[in-house]
């Protein structure tokens, strides 16, 4: 029977805050991504969780191909907690920066978009590292920060 293989993501060194990390996405396009910080907590405005801890990770997606490309961030990005969970994002409207256009970017090349991610951790839940998978993980290219 045959199984077809997926390439191996490169190995990379770890990354932190404020590292950039170059990810492949789908269709022969590539993004350079930074994280440039973690607020935590963030402020809920419109009626947050009370067993929640919020969370909002502010990033820079930069297409580094030479076709224009359309992504989500909400959909790109996780938070792994302090508990080895993988957590989506909350989808949730924080004070302290603003989203994506929805987590919905358009970038021509060479142009960029800055934008957040929020999410809800367990209270006692802690972010330990921030994923990126390029093209709502359709991508075998992720990115990891270590927090």
């Amino acid at each position: 029977m045959f199984s077809p293989s997926l390439p191996t993501p490169p190995q990379r060194p770890p990354a932190y805050l404020g590292d950039t990390l170059e990810l492949d996405r789908i269709g022969d396009s590539r993004i350079a991504v930074t994280i440039s910080q973690v607020i935590n907590p963030a402020s809920v405005p419109y009626g947050g969780e009370a067993d929640k801890n919020y969370v909002a990770v502010e990033l820079t997606v930069k297409n580094i191909g030479a076709l224009t490309i359309t992504g989500d961030a909400n959909n790109d990005v996780s938070v792994v907690g302090s508990d080895e969970q993988d957590y989506a994002s909350a989808l949730a409207t924080v004070s302290q920066c603003k989203n994506f256009l929805y987590g919905q970017f358009v970038l021509a090349p060479q142009a960029s978009a800055t934008g957040c991610v929020s999410f809800a951790l367990p209270v006692g839940v802690s972010p330990a590292k921030i994923k990126y998978s390029p093209s709502s993980g359709i991508s075998v290219d992720v990115g990891v920060w270590s927090l």
